[in-house]
């Protein structure tokens, strides 16, 4: 008996000290052993690409000059028939979208190198094209409904997902690119891009993509 109202005092002295001791329900221990037991998502992201991401893109993908007109017109709309967010109200709009045009100027002295594309045939760009080998942005991750945050174990685990997705774009799509004469190339290229307004300039991440150089 007076050895366990000595273990409880402990105890009660023990817990006061500590502003950040606390009881956790069972619950949340339960919680925390199913979240990390969860397969990572990022491990699986490459395993993914050919199986279920490039054959959703590809059926997925509306026109680029479609979903642009529709998303400079009214972008909720846009995204509403158009794109996806896995999150509500405030989040940006991601879409999946084929283009074909001309690049008129690339910058490929970056580690994060471009093509800017000309779609609609008036001379200026329309959509920068990412080349890698660093790709900016979540948009792969974004734009599939099938990877969500709640795959995951935290927002940490989540970011390794998106740039295993843009790993796979470089390595699978953007790496032998004939970079040394993009300029004049036809493109032909579907992938993702992200919109928070409907000014924004597209930055467009290719998952897949041909390149025709023009004839010397």
């Amino acid at each position: 008996m007076m050895r366990t109202l000595f273990a409880s005092c402990l105890l009660t002295i023990f817990c006061t000290g500590l502003s950040g001791c606390k009881i956790i329900e069972t619950a949340e221990l339960k919680a925390r052993a199913e979240a990390a037991a969860k397969p990572s998502a990022g491990a699986n992201a490459t395993a993914l690409w050919d199986t279920k991401v490039v054959p959703y893109v590809t059926e997925k993908a509306a026109p680029f000059p479609e979903v642009t007109a529709a998303a400079k017109a009214d972008l909720k709309l846009a995204g509403e028939k158009y794109g996806y967010r896995e999150v509500g109200e405030g989040a940006p709009w991601n879409f999946v979208s084929r283009l074909s045009g001309t690049v008129t100027a690339a910058n490929t002295g970056s580690r994060a190198a471009t093509a800017e594309v000309d779609v609609d045939g008036d001379g200026k760009p329309d959509a920068t094209i990412q080349l890698g080998p660093v790709i900016k942005g979540t948009s792969i991750r974004d734009a599939l409904p099938f990877v969500s945050f709640t795959q995951v174990r935290n927002q940490i685990e989540f970011a390794d997902v998106a740039k295993s997705f843009n790993t796979a774009a470089y390595e699978k799509v953007l790496k032998d690119l004939p970079r040394d004469r993009l300029v004049g190339s036809k493109v032909e290229a579907t992938g993702v891009f992200t919109l928070r307004s409907s000014t924004e300039r597209v930055l467009f991440t290719p998952v897949s993509m041909r390149v025709e150089a023009p004839q010397s």
